[in-house]
């Protein structure tokens, strides 16, 4: 659990726990498109999920992943050094292939697509397809637009 210190009138700091999606000044966001490597099956995603999700609370990383089938598109969501750590470690899995960052930049918004650890959706049709093409911010107005067509899971507050 991760603390924060506020300053009280009777004491000078007390320490309260942060919530599970609290997020920094100017945190870094990353999106990235890659795909499904030959060799792996898409069953693998699951085993990708669960584990994201226990390393991305363990780093205060807000992400959400979208896969189509065959292909990834995840935004990383944190601090600056964390995030590019993350995506060099996704991009190096052999699990991917492809891989390309579409957007990078310093964030104040919060939150904007992961709302806990890992959110996971999936897309049933060719959505992804219009990523392949942008980068940078019109890969935001892009994704946001997708975001009402994905099967989103329900937010995990437990997550």
């Amino acid at each position: 659990m991760s603390f924060h210190i506020v300053a009280t009138p009777a004491i000078d700091y007390v320490a309260l726990p942060l919530p599970e999606t609290h997020r920094m000044p100017n945190a870094y966001q990353l999106i990235y498109l890659s795909r499904l490597a030959e060799a792996a099956s898409p069953a693998c995603v699951a085993e990708i999920v669960r584990l994201a999700r226990q390393r991305n609370l363990a780093f205060h990383i807000n992400s959400l992943l979208v896969f189509d089938g065959w292909r990834f598109c995840q935004t990383l969501e944190g601090e600056y050094a964390v995030v590019c750590d993350l995506a060099d470690r996704i991009r190096r899995d052999e699990r991917h292939t492809g891989f390309r960052v579409l957007h990078q930049a310093e964030s104040s918004a919060e939150n904007l697509f992961g709302r806990s650890s890992l959110d996971y959706a999936l897309s049933y049709d060719d959505s992804l397809g219009g990523l392949e093409a942008v980068r940078g911010p019109e890969t935001l107005v892009l994704l946001s637009g997708l975001l009402p067509r994905l099967d989103r899971e329900p937010a995990r507050p437990d997550l």
